[in-house]
């Protein structure tokens, strides 16, 4: 079975059961496993296929009971009395879905405060291993209590425990973030930052989304060794939506160790009802107080959030912090449910509005608002489904001005009210605003509200509301168009708007009667931010920069176009951090933003209109973007957008792009700050033919659609630092105009230059082109240097080598080397120009480390057709075993190579090692290297014993080798029974690798085959070897270990070369047809040379020497005159 969408798996008693479906391979390289909860005895002997078919235990994380095979625990909840005993709540915690491993047991305790609430808790702890969950009351002080019991533990605590741990993940993140805080807390950073920083650098190349990122486990080992030991008390603050098993981050297992955890899911002002569903399957005990003093509580739980927001650097005091609080609660429990107070929107807004946190013209007091709205848990206050408990008289505001009034009809506002929130209670139902209400609030309301009201747009009943600093206006309708015929002018609503600083429209046209542009160039000054859903809040078509001082604009789905057409509405709008255009279906030309100098977030889902965003207009500050085709359910598949194209914004980090977008060819980020980019949606990319990725630092993956796709025509990355590259490299263009040669074939061209080799799991889908997408040909060229001086175009490598010394023999200079041809061949490799998809290693670049897709980096490297190395003083081995012998790689290596350069690597000690029983380098034709001073090898295989029954053998077409200035090479490649270099091999070219004592070793089982054999007679054959260069090569005893018989042998050129006894055997016509193999060497060598006879080809008269004139020619000293 195939199932690309699998999620979850939950078998239990399946013995016989032996295969689970294969899967998406991405699902690893996502961060998005399929979960799989069974007993281990049964996941161990699961049998697989491989990664190839999806089928792998990486694709799938399993999940095992912490109870499998032991004795259940039974445990207790403990509850104040006469608080949850009747409540909705209890039912829920008593619903027989909750009870699956253990019986919880609840206990009341009659704690009303924090100091009597840990002299309650203290005795239970210790007693037993069990955890114990604590809830506070109703959701309240429970992260207080724990902290309390943390930083000033009782003395019979201090008796219990060797250790006391606090782990603070209140404002959840990760599993890794989790691990992390243990670490810290254990002052364990410095020795675990390593292993964190490894481990979080790979899952950023596997594209791995932070919230998905696990525990590691070296970082688990360090934990528990330095738990061990200890009786240990956790306190953990959890701040997630899920259970989390500690044991897996290091803390010792209380089952085992004498650990006891204590722990709540509150904190941070989280009084969620729901997420007590999901714990109690792993508890044994449930503490919750009764609830007395709860403005005390709060306070408490207030004073905990202030004090991170003064870690932040901002002095929020406790005071400010509890009123912010109470102000959240208490409004929302008077109002939850029928009023919208978008909370998440404008929490922060109110605070500063109603003058809780002092100074609104001030930035710093907005900051401070925003920032301590980030501490709270503000999601559990939606009023679309309010999961918040009623606290009702529970809360003590009576000192409070802050009102909130759902009525069939509107009251009279009480005096010295600062906020004033109102909607009728039936959702049909629209109630009049009478203008007389307000006279006893006139001067103190800062903060209004209305829902489903009429008024006089024109001229507002709260316009006598002088220090009115937020308005919000939800479907709310102007009493002139229910019937009034009185004319008006409008100019008190323009009043009553200048003196706003936040502005909220939903639903609602309230067309103000704006002067002029001519006439007053700004309309206000103190206005902030202006929200827009559904509406509209001006009469003709407004310029946004008459607002000059706007910090946040949100234009959602207006009634009526705003734009001017000049293409200038946010000039000079310095002050402008957000901009939302979400739903403005009309704009087609994105206005100029390059004067919205600090603009960091642009949001432009639903604007299915635009048709193209930059390159021009748009400012460097942009640090998050956002353009979502389907924002409207009508609206998808819409989208005209042809190029997103945001070069220059050097701060992008937060790029997002999806829905139906069929119009879009081109998207450029180059020198942007994107980190992992997401383009695996295949109606996103459907017609996407350009990527530009040019200068992108910090880029690390890329995620692409699965299967077949095959608009895309060019692609530009290039992650290195250094200096400027353009955006577009001077070559696209030409590329672009090619289409093969002339028979319209289409290609896809790529240039990838990156820093890392492991980005080239990023790059895995185009080295599948050819199986999903066979007529779209690619040409690629693919460099991995830390430099951006070398392009990756290696047209520009020249063929001769600069040689580092001077020859013994003056008759044999450098440049005659280099133009020694024998027939019209010379023996030094011709100027390469790279082939189709072509690899380029060089200047910074390491070994490949142990990465979590050894296949996607094997895969994408095994394609290359061209491979150039050079200059890498870091890189070990091109091909190293952990990524290339791995178990899913069992096909062979490199196997479409057809050219190979390696060069200047001095810490090169193999160059490539290969797969024992697999087929390596079958296509490769030439290999040239040079000036590795520590290989000892060119290709290493692995020892194995498996004989597979192969159609192609290894090195099929290997033609030249050429090895330069090698001096620590001992060997070649060892020739073994699914080798056919020996049969291809047509010229041998070694210089200077001094200690090479024989070129190719054979096996000994090859050997023992010879010798039996009476048709090789004894020797290794190479029919297509011609030519044969060896200089310099003072240690070389052998070339091959058996006698070598190359009947086809033209040219030998021997210098220095002492050491060696023979030469290769070949045809024994030689002679009568008058064609000798002709052989350049020193006479003394010539002479000393061991025959075997003419029956065997191997007799001088064979070949013809040839000795240099002025071998050992006197040489005349001489003296310089200076």
């Amino acid at each position: 079975m195939f199932t690309p969408k699998l999620e979850t798996v939950y078998i239990r008693g399946c013995w016989g059961l032996r295969r689970l479906p294969a899967t998406d391979i991405r699902r690893r390289q996502d961060g998005c496993p399929v979960l799989v909860d069974c007993e281990k005895d049964w996941w161990d002997k699961l049998e697989w296929d491989g990664m190839e078919s999806g089928h792998h235990p990486s694709l799938f994380e399993p999940r095992h009971s912490k109870y499998y095979r032991k004795r259940h625990l039974r445990g207790t909840v403990l509850r104040p009395s006469g608080v949850m005993g009747e409540s909705e709540q209890d039912d829920e915690l008593r619903s027989p879905v909750a009870f699956v491993l253990c019986e919880v047991r609840f206990i009341d305790i009659s704690a009303v405060d924090i100091p009597t609430a840990v002299r309650e808790i203290a005795p239970l702890l210790g007693s037993s291993r069990t955890s114990i969950y604590f809830d506070g009351w109703d959701g309240l002080g429970a992260s207080a209590v724990l902290r309390a019991i943390a930083e000033h533990p009782p003395p019979s605590l201090r008796e219990k425990f060797d250790k006391i741990i606090q782990i603070d993940c209140s404002r959840w993140k990760s599993q890794r973030e989790l691990q992390r805080a243990i670490a810290d807390e254990l002052k364990l950073t410095k020795q675990v930052a390593a292993i964190f920083d490894v481990q979080d650098e790979e899952d950023d190349f596997n594209g791995v989304n932070q919230a998905y990122r696990r525990e590691i486990k070296g970082v688990t080992t360090v934990i528990a060794r330095s738990l061990a030991q200890y009786r240990c008390l956790v306190i953990f603050h959890n701040g997630g939506d899920e259970l989390v098993y500690l044991p897996r981050c290091g803390i010792p297992q209380p089952d085992f160790f004498e650990t006891q955890i204590l722990w709540t899911f509150r904190g941070r002002l989280r009084v969620n009802k729901e997420i007590l569903k999901k714990f109690i399957i792993l508890t044994e005990f449930f503490v919750s107080g009764n609830i007395a003093k709860l403005n005390a509580l709060l306070a408490e739980e207030a004073r905990d959030i202030a004090l991170y927001t003064h870690k932040l650097g901002l002095g929020v005091t406790p005071e400010v912090a509890t009123d912010c609080c109470l102000y959240l609660l208490a409004l929302n429990d008077q109002g939850g449910g029928v009023i919208d107070y978008t909370w998440a929107t404008h929490a922060s807004n109110y605070w500063v509005c109603d003058g809780i946190v002092k100074g609104g013209h001030d930035n710093q007091a907005w900051k401070i608002a925003r920032t301590l709205q980030q501490q709270i848990r503000i999601d559990d206050y939606s009023s679309k489904d309010n999961r918040v408990p009623h606290f009702g008289s529970k809360l003590d505001v009576s000192k409070k001005h802050w009102v909130s009034l759902i009525n069939s009809y509107f009251e009279e506002v009480p005096s010295g009210t600062t906020s004033l929130f109102f909607a009728p209670l039936l959702e049909s139902a629209y109630v009049s605003f009478p203008r007389e209400r307000f006279h006893e609030a006139a001067d103190q309301l800062r903060v209004l509200k209305l829902c489903r009201c009429t008024f006089s747009f024109s001229s507002p009943p709260f316009h006598c509301c002088r220090n009115l600093r937020f308005l919000g206006l939800d479907k709310c309708v102007d009493e002139k168009q229910l019937g009034e015929k009185e004319e008006k002018t409008g100019a008190k609503a323009v009043e009553t708007f200048k003196r706003l600083w936040v502005l909220d429209v939903s639903h609602t046209d309230w067309e103000l009667d704006f002067p002029l542009e001519t006439d007053e160039p700004t309309v206000a000054t103190d206005i902030r931010e202006v929200h827009v859903n559904r509406g509209r809040v001006w009469h003709i078509n407004f310029a946004w920069r008459r607002l000059p001082n706007l910090n946040r604009l949100r234009v959602v789905e207006p009634t009526s176009p705003w734009e001017t057409g000049r293409e200038d509405e946010f000039m000079d709008m310095i002050k402008l951090e957000l901009l939302d255009l979400s739903g403005n279906s009309t704009i087609k030309v994105l206005p100029s933003l390059s004067g919205a100098a600090n603009l960091k977030t642009l949001v432009l889902e639903g604007c299915v209109g635009l048709e193209h965003v930059g390159p021009q207009g748009l400012p460097p500050s942009l640090e998050s973007f956002s353009f979502d085709s389907g924002f409207g359910k009508d609206d998808a598949g819409k989208a005209k957008i042809s190029r997103i194209i945001l070069t220059g914004c050097a701060k992008l980090a937060d790029f997002r792009m999806c829905g139906s977008l069929p119009n879009l060819v081109e998207l450029d980020l180059s020198h942007t700050a994107v980190k992992m980019l997401d383009l695996k949606d295949e109606s996103t990319v459907q017609a996407l033919q350009k990527v530009f990725l040019v200068g992108c630092k910090q880029l690390r993956s890329i995620s692409w659609p699965y299967g077949k796709w095959d608009p895309l025509k060019l692609l530009c990355i290039d992650t290195r630092a250094g200096g400027e590259v353009a955006r577009k490299p001077s070559w696209c263009d030409s590329l672009m105009g090619c289409h093969g040669k002339g028979d319209g074939t289409e290609y896809l061209h790529a240039f990838v230059a990156v820093t890392d080799m492991r980005f080239l799991g990023s790059v895995f889908f185009l080295q599948k082109w050819e199986w999903n997408i066979p007529e779209v040909k690619r040409k690629m060229i693919i460099c991995c240097s830390s430099s951006s001086k070398d392009n990756g175009n290696a047209g520009r490598i020249v063929a001769c080598l600069p040689l580092a010394w001077s020859l013994t023999y003056n008759d044999v200079s450098t440049e005659q080397q280099k133009a020694i041809q024998i027939d019209g061949n010379s023996c030094w490799t011709p100027p390469f120009q790279p082939l189709d998809i072509h690899m380029e290693i060089g200047e910074g670049v390491s070994d490949v480390p142990n990465t979590d897709r050894p296949g996607s980096i094997f895969y994408a490297m095994d394609k290359v057709k061209s491979l150039h190395v050079h200059d890498s003083s870091s890189i070990t081995n091109v091909t190293p075993e952990h990524i290339f012998l791995s178990a899913q790689n069992n096909l062979g290596v490199m196997n479409e190579l057809k050219w190979c350069r390696v060069e200047r690597c001095p810490r090169l000690q193999t160059v490539f090692t290969t797969l024992y029983d697999g087929i390596n380098f079958r296509r490769l034709e030439t290999f040239w290297a040079a000036h590795l001073l520590m290989a000892r090898s060119i290709w290493h295989f692995t020892p194995g014993e498996t004989r597979l029954d192969l159609d192609h053998r290894s090195f099929e077409a290997l033609q030249a080798i050429h090895l330069h200035f090698c001096p620590r090479l001992r060997h070649v490649r060892t020739l073994s029974w699914n080798d056919d270099l020996s049969n291809h091999l047509e010229t041998l070219h070694i210089l200077c690798c001094g200690d090479l004592r024989q070129v190719f070793p054979v096996e000994q089982e090859i050997l023992e085959k010879i010798a039996a054999s009476r048709q090789m007679q004894g020797m290794v054959a190479f029919p297509k070897l011609k030519y044969l260069y060896l200089y310099h090569l003072s240690s070389l005893e052998l070339i091959c270990d058996a006698k070598m018989f190359a009947p086809k042998l033209e040219r030998v050129y021997i210098r220095g070369c002492w050491g060696l006894k023979r030469l290769p055997a070949t045809d024994s016509h030689r002679r009568q047809e008058g064609h000798p193999v002709a052989v350049d060497c020193e006479k003394d060598w010539w002479d000393r040379l061991e025959w075997d006879g003419m029956d065997s080809g191997h007799h001088p008269s064979l070949f013809e020497p040839r000795h240099s004139k002025y071998y050992r020619k006197r040489h005349l000293q001489g003296t310089v005159l200076r």
